[in-house]
C-alpha cells in the first residue's frame, strides 16, 4: 500500500481493531455466528496475519482467553 508505514507488529488491541477494518474495505460478505462455517473467517484471519507478520496462536491458545457474556 502506498503511504502506509509498514509496521514489523501490530499490538493484539491493534490487530483485532485492523482486522475488522480491512473486513469491511472488501467487497464479499462474511456471516459470523453459532449457524455458519467457521472455515471463511479462518481463513481470513490466516491470510490478515501472514501480511502482517503476526505470530501463529499458542498450542492450546483457548485456554489463555476469556469470552466475553
Amino acid at each position: 500500500m502506498s503511504g502506509v508505514k509498514e509496521v514489523s507488529t501490530l499490538t493484539a488491541s491493534e490487530s483485532i481493531y485492523a482486522f475488522n477494518a480491512w473486513l469491511t474495505t472488501r467487497n464479499a460478505k462474511v456471516k459470523l455466528g453459532a449457524k455458519y462455517d467457521c472455515v471463511p473467517i479462518i481463513t481470513l484471519i490466516d491470510e490478515f496475519c501472514k501480511v502482517n507478520n503476526l505470530q501463529k496462536p499458542r498450542e492450546n491458545y483457548q485456554d489463555y482467553f476469556i469470552m466475553p457474556k
